[in-house]
């Protein structure tokens, strides 16, 4: 079980060298590059890649928001600056459950109208591949010189975009974890929303738990609450971060929804 998070961590590492290739140097520097670009799922929306989008609903379905742990390279730019809060005073503390937002389904609606009406300029600060895009410009402005001439902005302009996306990423990640994948991403709220009825998902086993707090302090999604034994799946990410800390297998990925073996409160027999 816990080598999940070791089979995630290489799969994002994967993907994350795949898509800078992509973006700072060539499509066709090697086959991965154009395989990255290729499995994104608002491009391939875009793109009318109907194939791609049928495949991610169902992988959702079946074991959550994989794409947020191992596809996006957003989600794993955040993962490389997460673990530097050690380093700056302040920021030196567990992560601890945070209540969810319901303003991420706001940005979600906004940003399907803003979709559906063409206005793509919404798209290029808020969904990953594109910040990724402009995050990668400010590197190599010549590959997103393209991209930015749609949207009728110079080079210039477009450097800044790409540096106020980057520094937005990371100070966000510093300060809330994956936070900026739970509260603003449309993509992960998208995939949020199956949460209910994902095959697979993490749960608490009551009868194991110890309360020594450690999955609920590593959670960069801050969506472990060890009191109540409650995980929010609609925020969880599948970094399998929990599964590996935990001492007891308290805290598992499993087909099953977790029932008490022992029961807290019984039924007194009267005479």
């Amino acid at each position: 079980m816990k080598d999940l998070r070791t089979i995630r961590i290489f799969l994002s590492t994967l993907f994350f060298i795949g898509a800078l290739a992509y973006l700072v140097v060539s499509p066709t520097i090697h086959p991965m590059a154009k395989v990255v670009e290729k499995v994104q799922i608002v491009p391939s929306l875009i793109a009318t890649g109907m194939g791609t989008i049928i495949i991610w609903l169902g992988i959702t379905f079946v074991f959550g928001r994989i794409y947020c742990s191992t596809v996006c390279p957003v989600g794993t730019l955040q993962d490389i600056v997460i673990p530097l809060r050690r380093f700056i005073p302040g920021l030196r503390r567990p992560f601890s459950y945070k209540k969810p937002r319901g303003v991420r389904y706001h940005i979600l609606i906004i940003y399907g109208v803003c979709l559906v009406l063409g206005a793509v300029a919404v798209s290029f600060w808020i969904e990953p591949w594109n910040m990724m895009r402009n995050i990668c410009g400010a590197i190599n402005p010549t590959r997103a010189q393209e991209a930015w001439l749609t949207l009728g902005i110079g080079m210039g302009a477009g450097m800044a975009a790409g540096l106020i996306s980057a520094l937005s990423i990371a100070i966000c990640a510093l300060m809330t974890g994956r936070g900026f994948c739970n509260t603003v991403c449309p993509v992960g709220t998208a995939l949020g929303c199956f949460h209910d009825f994902t095959l697979y998902h993490i749960e608490i086993d009551p009868d194991k738990c110890v309360n020594c707090m450690k999955c609920e302090e590593v959670c960069k999604s801050q969506c472990v609450k060890v009191v109540g034994r409650h995980v929010d799946n609609s925020r969880c990410v599948r970094c399998f971060d929990c599964l590996k800390v935990c001492p007891n297998d308290a805290i598992r990925y499993q087909w099953n929804r977790n029932l008490r073996a022992t029961p807290l409160i019984r039924k007194v027999k009267t005479r």
